[in-house]
């Protein structure tokens, strides 16, 4: 007949061993909760940062339209016209005002607006992006047409060179509809 004394030792035993086994899986579910905690701190600073300069181009794109529309109010619409900087790629499409060149658009903006305009030469209904897409030849994978052609297209209907209709299909606005043959 074992002992008392045994019984518990061994009991104790078994009990020192599995809080040990126990501390462990709490040692490494500790490591990999601050790991999991680090990125995830990463992951909001880098939200924060991203979303601050954002802002900021916002600001500074909202600041330039400012001062182009103050100038365009001051000096004329002709005037403000040919003071648009020649096309490269990377610049801020301008608005649309009377006398202003689809030439100073870059040249995936002159496309769609070429587009638009065939499209209404030929007294078509407004475009989906995919047609659009498949009218200047761009592969029509959905991310071109949505890199390439649908915020191109949005930025244009936000600054008056073509219309977005409530299906999200694109024309070109009454404006620009004669100066861009391009």
């Amino acid at each position: 007949m074992p002992s008392v004394m045994g019984l518990l030792e061994a009991e104790e035993l078994a009990a020192r061993q599995r809080v040990e086994v126990l501390r462990e899986q709490a040692d490494r579910l500790l490591a990999e909760l601050n790991e999991a905690e680090t990125d995830w701190q990463e992951l909001v600073i880098a939200q924060q940062r991203v979303g601050r300069v954002l802002a900021a181009e916002h600001d500074a794109e909202s600041d330039r339209q400012a001062v182009a529309d103050v100038a365009a109010s001051s000096a004329g619409n002709a005037r403000a016209a040919s003071a648009v900087e020649s096309a490269r790629p990377g610049t801020v499409v301008p608005r649309w005002c009377q006398g202003a060149d689809p030439g100073a658009l870059a040249a995936d903006y002159q496309r769609i607006l070429s587009v638009l305009a065939d499209a209404r030469r030929h007294e078509q209904p407004p475009l989906t992006c995919k047609q659009i897409a498949e009218r200047m030849g761009i592969e029509l994978t959905p991310s071109k047409i949505e890199g390439v052609v649908r915020s191109r297209a949005r930025r244009l209907a936000d600054r008056g060179w073509a219309v977005q209709t409530e299906a999200g299909r694109f024309m070109l606005a009454d404006g620009p509809a004669g100066v861009s043959s391009a």
